[in-house]
């Protein structure tokens, strides 16, 4: 959680109470984060946004 939250994301708008916020993906497991840094390194993508996809390969598209 420390390398999400240094990477500038946060854990909000998880719980789909009407407040406009939009549940997005946050890694949960040390290997979630390992895949997701790996993707980073290998690809030049930023880490934060490596981070915040749901499979670390695929781009995710803004909604």
């Amino acid at each position: 959680m420390a390398t999400v939250l240094g990477a500038g994301l946060r854990y909000e708008g998880l719980e789909p109470c009407g407040c406009g916020k939009r549940p997005r993906f946050r890694p949960r497991t040390g290997a979630e984060v390992r895949a997701r840094l790996a993707v980073a390194a290998r690809t030049g993508v930023p880490v934060a946004e490596a981070l915040a996809r749901r499979d670390p390969a695929v781009p995710e598209e803004d909604d």
